[in-house]
């Protein structure tokens, strides 16, 4: 190996060590950070300013034509991660846009100025997305309701968000 090789190698070493160190926000390299006139040292703010504490779920639940309400089922907002995620997640975009528009009505949802959900952008998106999903049979009727979890081994039950009005499902003849 040429000198030139290993110096490149030891300076992309320390410049990875310092990018690792900037992270925890150390005296010592925030210094370094004043003095950094190309912003060579990155700052990754993964969870600020406020993180994330709590999921929502989705679930939707479907009624016959007789009222017979079905067993409620969750939409999955996030998917398991995987290492090959990392570099190909085609559905990536989609549960984030659906884990976003939750979010959207859930704010929506609090503010208690709002008296009718039903025509706001979220709850239409919400809807669209529950009424379009494959069924074995068609039901008559189709609702979903938002959850809210703590945390990933939480002890509690998930707390009850909000809950959409009963809709008709296909064409009415």
């Amino acid at each position: 190996m040429t000198t030139a090789t290993t110096l490149c190698i030891l300076a992309l070493c320390v410049w990875f060590a310092i990018s690792a160190l900037a992270q925890l926000n150390r005296g010592a390299v925030k210094k370094l950070k004043d003095h950094d006139a190309f912003s060579l040292i990155p700052n990754w703010s993964f969870f600020a300013p406020r993180p994330g504490t709590s999921d929502y779920h989705l679930l939707f639940r479907d009624t016959d034509g007789a009222g017979v309400g079905g067993e409620w089922q969750e939409i999955p907002l996030a998917q398991r991660r995987t290492l090959l995620g990392a570099v190909w997640n085609p559905q990536k975009r989609k549960t984030k846009t659906l884990s976003d528009v939750v979010r959207g009505l859930v704010l929506l949802s609090q503010d208690r100025s709002l008296r009718e959900y039903s025509l706001t952008l979220p709850y239409l998106i919400i809807l669209n997305y529950v009424s379009a999903l494959s069924r074995p049979e068609r039901a008559g009727w189709t609702q979903f309701m938002i959850l809210k979890s703590e945390g990933f081994y939480s002890t509690q039950e998930p707390q009850f968000i909000f809950l959409s009005k009963q809709h008709r499902c296909g064409d009415e003849n």
